[in-house]
């Protein structure tokens, strides 16, 4: 995914998937939802107007400009590191860049996100789980993907270490000369 055209047509891929995903639910199932697993896992057509869980509902203007900084800086950054970047971290720039253009575009269009993956068994300390679609997925893999690549490939230390930082004491070896013999008179 080096080359632009490829990272592009991925992330055309992804967007396209996540829209599909969206009008073919929102224009076959009920709106009280479709039980593909009853009690565990239901289709449930909702329009979240917050971001995760429904945080910042109403706060629309502040979060189409986070959405809108998002995808630049998704941009920008594979833009500077596309060449050097590890596989592992194109994809992830990918998924993510597919999660946040597919919810900009559902914000643009409907006034909030369309999702509609439901799992309803209560889970513990969290109750009824977040409703979710296909952009939310990609972006909670990316960030996953992200993390582990990070802990896995940590950035060299710029500083010193202490062994670089204090030279090494000059010999006469270490200089190109002779080292001196133990039975040798010191030299005055």
């Amino acid at each position: 995914m080096r080359r632009p055209w490829i990272f592009l047509s991925v992330v055309l891929l992804g967007i396209t998937a996540d829209q599909f995903s969206k009008v073919w639910v929102f224009s076959t199932v009920p709106a009280d939802g479709l039980a593909w697993w009853p009690d565990v896992f239901h289709f449930t057509p909702v329009i979240n107007e917050g971001v995760a869980f429904s945080m910042l509902a109403g706060q629309d203007l502040v979060i189409l400009a986070i959405a809108i900084l998002a995808v630049c800086a998704l941009i920008v950054w594979y833009w500077k590191r596309h060449q050097t970047s590890d596989a592992l971290v194109l994809a992830t720039q990918s998924l993510l860049l597919i999660g946040a253009i597919g919810n900009l575009i559902d914000r643009v269009i409907f006034g909030g996100v369309r999702d509609f993956f439901d799992f309803r068994p209560e889970l513990p300390f969290v109750g009824h789980w977040a409703i979710f679609n296909v952009a939310d997925i990609c972006i909670c893999v990316g960030v996953c993907l992200f993390v582990w690549y990070e802990f896995k490939h940590p950035e060299p230390d710029s500083a010193p270490t202490a062994s670089a930082a204090v030279p090494a004491p000059k010999t006469p070896a270490a200089e190109g000369g002779t080292p001196p013999s133990t039975t040798d008179p010191p030299s005055a």
